[in-house]
């Protein structure tokens, strides 16, 4: 079962020729998670037992470097809070999404929102204690870092004014990250790194989400739009080192849009993408092509030339050419020929494919040369289980071959298509059918799909433009981590499923909390639904 249509002496021998560069980046994977367990013990059990510092008492905070190393530190855990267990696709994607499980019984549970079933991976995906590494890491930061600038000439006023401003986006966007996949979590405002911590219980969501959205209106202040300039460099490095990977004014703007859909806030959520939309060509962002999107050098690929079209995402390491097993879609989505596995765990279906996709002309998925259906988004459609390859960085993107399987694909948290789509969004929640449809037609054109007309092809009814609209996040955006909660938005506006309904009032599209948390403090209480 391992391959098919290859003997396994072939493997062998492949493996023995790699077994060098293999290595090195094994000792790569090592050292970065070595740093990544070192901020995680650090704040171990941090809201949920004996609570000890956030960050380590060696940080010393006196130089330049500190500051940078710590700055890295958040990044590198927030994209280890999203990437542990696969979180981001197994919340985002798997949840009554579009992929089918095959033979997996705990991913199966997730798909069918058994989320309480006692599975290994269901307890780990539901412990928020990693997102919490995240906001204490930041808040620390941004209590120590100012003493550097009295330490370090180098590190001067408008350097700490960037990094604060980034690690303060960080723990805002955390706090908007869990409040999706909980509902009510407690709210820290400040490092716990003194060794005592209260237990406090959770915090109302929508006052979590307000703390959140007030935190990304300070932060845009110093947020800028590029860092490092011919005069003025960030970090010893120019602006085109950083692009794409840390935290600017836009990427603050565009969480700060879809915390406003998130809480049916159509009014804000269309100004803050409008600006986005408005802007993007102050951080060189554009609409990507289908050959950049599905290249294994393109627009997942850490050092792609194309990242300036990430408006926010996260590699895998600072490091660009880390790669791993774990923390990346291709874990679950990938099979032979692109890597040595015989079946995918997840897959999207021939009878989803062909109701997801219903035109021809579709570039992502659609008939070419007459004959043959695009692979852009999957290969082996001629066999039972089809393989999703829209994301398929194996390695640094430039392997030469497949017998080993690990991945460097950054998580895209959200492109320019994306908002494009949140801005037809909430036009249309706004009765501003007709500019929705307009923001609708860039996507559509740039995908091979024709134009189309509020009047001529929805018959002037807002309701079937919302479902249109969606139907278009639904085939642009797979596999990035967005499918639930796209319903869940489409829910609250279209209203016409009372399963989903009742799903929504009752708490269920929320996760249950871990049970270690809640052993662990007293007044955490399980969600209502999953009690």
């Amino acid at each position: 079962d391992l391959v098919r249509s290859r003997g396994l002496g072939d493997v062998y021998k492949r493996q023995m020729k790699n077994n060098m560069k293999n290595n090195m980046k094994k000792l790569r994977l090592a050292l970065f998670s070595a740093l990544v367990c070192l901020f995680l013990q650090s704040c171990n059990d941090f809201l949920d037992v004996d609570p000890k510092h956030a960050a380590s008492e060696t940080q010393q905070w006196k130089t330049l470097e500190d500051t940078r190393s710590a700055l890295m530190g958040v990044y590198g855990l927030t994209r280890a809070a999203l990437a542990d267990n696969n979180t981001h696709w197994i919340c985002g994607d798997l949840r009554k999404g579009d992929f089918t499980v095959y033979k997996r019984s705990d991913l199966q549970a997730v798909s069918d929102n058994e989320l309480n079933k006692p599975y290994d991976l269901l307890k780990k995906v539901s412990n928020w204690r990693r997102f919490y590494a995240v906001i204490n890491a930041a808040s620390v930061f941004m209590e120590k870092a100012p003493r550097t600038v009295e330490l370090d000439r180098s590190y001067s006023e408008q350097n700490l004014k960037y990094d604060i401003a980034q690690v303060r986006a960080l723990r805002a966007f955390a706090y908007f990250y869990m409040v999706r996949i909980w509902g009510d979590v407690p709210l820290v405002t400040y490092s716990y790194d003194n060794g005592t911590f209260p237990s406090m219980p959770r915090t109302d969501a929508q006052t979590v989400l307000s703390y959140a959205k007030a935190e990304l209106l300070t932060a845009i202040e110093d947020l800028p739009y590029q860092y490092g300039t011919q005069t003025n460099l960030y970090y010893g490095s120019y602006g085109a080192q950083w692009q794409g990977k840390l935290f600017n004014k836009l990427s603050a703007y565009s969480v700060l849009a879809h915390i406003c859909a998130w809480q049916g806030n159509y009014a804000e959520a269309e100004t803050y993408s409008a600006f986005i939309i408005d802007h993007a060509s102050e951080i060189n962002a554009k609409y990507t092509s289908i050959a950049d999107l599905t290249s294994e050098t393109g627009l997942f690929y850490s050092n792609a030339s194309v990242k300036g079209s990430r408006i926010l995402g996260f590699n895998f390491a600072h490091n660009d050419n880390e790669a791993t097993q774990s923390g990346h879609l291709e874990q679950l989505t990938l099979a032979y020929p692109l890597v040595q596995k015989s079946y995918p765990e997840i897959y999207i279906s021939k009878d989803s494919l062909f109701s997801i996709f219903t035109n021809f002309d579709d570039l992502r998925f659609g008939i070419i040369d007459t004959i043959k259906y695009s692979s852009y988004y999957v290969q082996n459609l001629n066999e039972e289980t089809p393989v999703f390859s829209k994301i398929k960085i194996i390695q640094d993107g430039s392997a030469k071959d497949n017998d080993f399987g690990v991945f460097g694909s950054s998580i895209v948290f959200t492109r320019l298509e994306d908002i494009t789509l949140l801005r037809a969004e909430a036009l249309c929640a706004l009765n501003r059918s007709t500019e929705a449809v307009s923001y609708l037609n860039m996507i559509r054109t740039n995908r091979g799909l024709r134009e189309v007309s509020f009047k001529k092809d929805f018959g002037n009814n807002r309701e079937s433009l919302i479902a249109e609209i969606f139907e278009e996040r639904r085939r642009e955006l797979m596999g990035e981590g967005w499918r639930w909660y796209d319903l869940v938005r489409r829910q609250k506006l279209m209203k016409d499923n009372e399963a989903f309904l009742r799903l929504i009032s009752s708490g269920g599209i929320y996760w249950p909390v871990s049970e270690d948390i809640i052993t662990a403090n007293s007044q955490i209480e399980q969600n209502e639904f999953w009690k």
